[in-house]
């Protein structure tokens, strides 16, 4: 699996010219900028990473972040690469999972991109409760939040209390 990754990677690296990849942080505001801009894609990453055992819950993206009757796709990350790779000549932006483990590998092989980043996490913990999110996918952003803060060899969009990651992405011309 690990030849496989590489060889997507090598090629994502080769494609990025026209292409930017944003790792963005829940709550921000992926989903809305990849539905509303033709040349954006939101890319789930749920889709990818789990399999779900209850058909209800698995075509609802929101009600399945933090369902935990799930089981860790074995293709993942693979399958994720993947479709990066299969999409990048595709979109100018594609918007992926600010999962730490994702974006080490994207370091490993110099694959540049956005690292879009909220100010504090008490925003993104209402934002997700407002939106419908359940109380376990909630709190465990402010896990992610220490655990995935930006090192410093990432490009940080930070993105404040009053924004969205439209507001930013238009402020730095990338959409």
């Amino acid at each position: 699996m690990e030849q496989e990754i590489k060889v997507y990677l090598e090629y994502i690296h080769n494609n990025l010219e026209n292409c930017k990849i944003i790792s963005s942080f829940s709550c921000l505001g992926k989903t809305y900028v990849g539905n509303k801009y033709n040349n954006v894609l939101d890319l789930e990453a749920s889709w990818y990473k789990w399999i779900y055992y209850d058909d209800k819950i698995a075509n609802d993206v929101e009600k399945r972040k933090g369902i935990t009757d799930r089981v860790l796709n074995p293709e993942y990350p693979t399958n994720y690469f993947r479709a990066i790779k299969e999409n990048i000549l595709k979109y100018d932006v594609i918007l992926i999972t600010p999962e730490e483990s994702i974006r080490q590998i994207l370091l490993k092989y110099k694959i540049s991109y956005y690292y879009a980043f909220p100010t504090n996490s008490r925003f993104v913990v209402n934002r997700a409760l407002k939106r419908g999110n359940n109380e376990y996918f909630a709190l465990g952003l402010n896990k992610s939040y220490k655990s995935w803060y930006p090192k410093n060899n990432e490009n940080v969009l930070w993105v404040k209390e009053e924004q969205f990651l439209e507001d930013v992405l238009k402020s730095k011309g990338i959409i």
